[in-house]
Order: C-alpha cells, then sequence, then structure tokens
C-alpha cells in the first residue's frame, strides 16, 4: 500500500503540470494584468521550480495539508470533506444494492430457467454496452425535463436542505437521489449478477451438491443455503474492481446530475487548472481504492477456508 501510494504522488503532481494551460489565467481571466498573474503565481509557489514544488507539496502532505483550493480559495480539506459526504450518500448505497441485487438476481438466473437465463445475460451485456453518459443524459430528458417525474439537477431544490446528517433523510434529498441512484445500481449490479450466475452454475455442479441432493435435502435448501454461500465468494473478489467502475461512473453521472461530490469536482478541478483540488481528489480516490482492495484480501481469507490453509 505504501509503495502504490509512494509511486501515485509524484505521477499525479507531474501528470497535472503536464496539463497545457494557466492557473493564474484559469482564476482571473484571459485578460488578467501580468503584475496580478505574477502576484498569484507567487501566492500559490508556482513560480519555484518544479523540484521544489514538489518537495513543499511532499512535506506539507506528510503534515495532513493538501494546500489551497485555487477556485475555493479556502484548503482543499474543506472542500472534500463536503464532497465526500455528498458522494458517499450516492455511492456507498449504489455499492450495496448492486451487489446484493446482483448476487440474488445470478443466483436466480442459474437455477431457473433457460428463456429466463438468457434474459438475464441479453440484459446485463445491452446494459454493458450502453454508453452511461448516454442512458445518464436520456433518463435525465425523459423522466426529469419531460415528464417531471423526478428532479433535474443538483441534491437539493432552492431553498431545501439544511444543515447535518437530517437533510439526507428528507424527502426533497431522496427525490433527488433516486434517478441517479437508479442509474448507478442499474449500471454495476451488472459485473456481479454475471459473475454470481458462472459461478453458481459451476458450484451447482460440485460433489457436495451431489451428496445434498442423494440425501434428500429439500432443493431450496441445496440451492441456497450451500450452492449460493460458496458460489458468492468470487463476488467478493469483485468488490475492488465494482469501487473502480462506480468511481469512474460516478464522475459522469455526477457531472450530468449537477450533484455536488467528488466526480464533478474532478471536472471542475481540471476545467479551472486547480492543481491541489486535482491532486487531493486523486490521492483520496487512490486511498479508497487501496484500502478496500486490502480489506477484500483480508476478508477473503475469513471466508475461504483454503486460502488460509494455502
Amino acid at each position: 500500500m505504501l509503495v502504490t501510494l509512494a509511486v501515485l504522488v509524484p505521477l499525479t503532481f507531474l501528470l497535472f503540470r503536464a496539463v497545457p494551460g494557466d492557473p493564474a489565467a484559469a482564476v482571473v481571466g484571459p485578460d488578467m494584468d501580468p503584475a496580478v498573474a505574477e502576484q498569484l503565481r507567487e501566492r500559490y509557489g508556482l513560480d519555484e521550480p518544479l523540484p521544489q514544488q514538489f518537495l513543499s507539496y511532499c512535506l506539507a502532505l506528510l503534515q495532513g495539508d493538501l494546500g489551497i483550493s485555487f477556485q475555493y480559495k479556502v484548503p482543499v480539506v474543506d472542500v472534500l470533506a463536503d464532497r465526500l459526504l455528498n458522494t458517499a450518500v450516492l455511492v456507498v448505497p449504489a455499492v450495496l444494492l448492486a451487489a446484493t441485487i446482483g448476487i440474488g438476481l445470478g443466483a436466480l438466473a442459474a437455477t431457473s430457467s433457460r428463456r429466463f437465463d438468457e434474459g438475464v445475460r441479453t440484459s446485463a451485456f445491452v446494459i454493458k454496452a450502453s454508453p452511461i453518459f448516454w442512458v445518464s443524459t436520456l433518463a435525465l430528458t425523459l423522466f426529469g425535463l419531460t415528464l417531471g417525474w423526478v428532479p433535474s439537477l443538483g441534491m437539493f431544490s432552492p431553498g431545501e436542505g439544511g444543515d447535518g446528517l437530517a437533510r439526507f433523510l428528507s424527502l426533497d434529498f431522496l427525490h433527488h437521489l433516486v434517478l441517479p441512484l437508479t442509474i448507478l445500481v442499474l449500471y454495476y449490479l451488472v459485473e456481479p449478477t454475471l459473475t454470481m450466475r458462472a459461478s453458481m452454475k459451476e458450484v451447482l455442479d460440485q460433489e457436495f451438491i451431489e451428496l445434498g441432493r442423494a440425501q434428500g435435502l429439500p432443493r431450496r435448501r441445496i440451492v441456497y443455503r450451500h450452492g449460493a454461500r460458496n458460489a458468492a465468494l468470487p463476488v467478493v473478489t469483485l468488490a475492488p474492481t465494482l469501487v473502480d467502475n462506480i468511481i469512474g461512473g460516478q464522475v459522469i453521472v455526477e457531472t450530468v446530475f449537477s450533484w455536488p461530490g467528488m466526480g464533478r469536482g474532478v471536472v471542475e478541478a481540471v476545467n479551472n487548472f486547480d492543481y491541489p483540488m486535482m491532486q487531493g481528489i486523486f490521492l483520496l480516490t487512490a486511498v479508497t481504492v487501496i484500502v478496500v482492495n486490502a480489506v477484500i484480501d483480508v476478508a477473503y481469507a475469513y471466508l475461504d477456508p483454503r486460502v488460509r490453509l494455502a
């Protein structure tokens, strides 16, 4: 984990500064006074040599300081804290629902009629092949703008929201959450569904399943208590990939629905050459993915005794 972060930190630092453009021009405007631009570069340390900028960044990072946002003029940590919460209330339910529905649907497809199985697979492939930005825009236009069933943009209606965690329990918030959450769940239950289906078919051919049938155990108990529990193990290893995919899709969904989270923050930071914000978001995302991978590795050892014996 530490080695991965040690590689990512300088890589992201250099890649963002390789993007053509001037942060000072993004802050002030294209017709800015050269003296003002120079003051801004000096204020944010952009006038220093690149190695000196990187050293200053690393020293600040060790103290938990991600810098000052060029766009918001406040510490990046403060901006990310609010955006991270906004993203969490969208992504966490999406991950849980996608995994739960996918596991159940995959097990059902593997044990149901051929027509139902083919229907599930075909639907999964169609969803997987459809660009998420196109589906998001189409859903927003149809259900938000044309039919008016759900709000079109943002997390809250004007004048709503309030303070604290209670705002996420309001009907207004839930009304705004329905469409983007549905899009994310729809897209990211595909992998768990197909993985669970394939794993379930493989497990149902194992000897212990045949032994259960020979002993006269009820089919429901054989399939769902013994078969599904073993078949779900590969889906656990899929969790890091699911998180990676949701992080990528979240950028698109948050941008289309104007959801003020981390994904939309990436787009705004790139457009405004806000180096500290870009670095902070990508570093936080990288830490999340690395930690999830580590947790899954440990959890899998507890779920599968064969891994512990190995």
